[in-house]
């Protein structure tokens, strides 16, 4: 028997979840989640994906920044819970990471080019690097990013 497949969450995937691109997203994704969950997937938040929640968080409008922030703050809690749905994954910001980066992990072209064609950001190339540095580490047949990013789904 294989292990069930492991998602790492992408920051598209949380900011809906608490909220910020409204309530009928944030229903989708959680309703999303639920089955993905049912179907014997787990999931990580990668330290990307959570930095990247909380800057959109700091940019929304003053009025709503503390709801989404209380949101975004029990989706972490949320991994120290017993069962919790999701564990939050180390990340290591070295030298390697910061190779890995560079190269565009696994895309296929470097860093610079993905920034100047606009095809992903930074942050995204960061994950799919937290994937596969995971990826290294354990063993699963099946391993892949969750994300409402049309180019960063080309590559998880």
């Amino acid at each position: 028997m294989s292990p069930p497949a492991v998602v790492f969450v992408d920051t598209s995937i949380i900011v809906r979840l608490i909220g910020i691109d409204g309530k009928q997203a944030a229903t989708e994704v959680a309703a999303e989640f639920d089955r993905r969950q049912e179907a014997g997937q787990r999931f990580v938040l990668p330290v990307t994906a959570l930095i990247e929640a909380g800057n959109r968080v700091a940019q929304q409008q003053p009025s709503k920044r503390r709801r989404f922030a209380e949101q975004l703050q029990k989706v972490i809690e949320a991994a120290s819970q017993p069962n919790p749905p999701w564990i939050l994954h180390e990340a290591t910001l070295d030298q390697q990471f910061a190779q890995e980066l560079l190269a565009g992990d696994s895309t296929g072209s470097d860093l610079t080019t993905l920034l100047a064609a606009g095809r992903l950001g930074t942050g995204d190339v960061a994950i799919l690097v937290e994937r596969d540095q995971f990826k290294q580490k354990m063993s699963h047949a099946s391993l892949e990013v969750w994300t409402l990013d049309r180019e960063l789904s080309a590559h998880g």
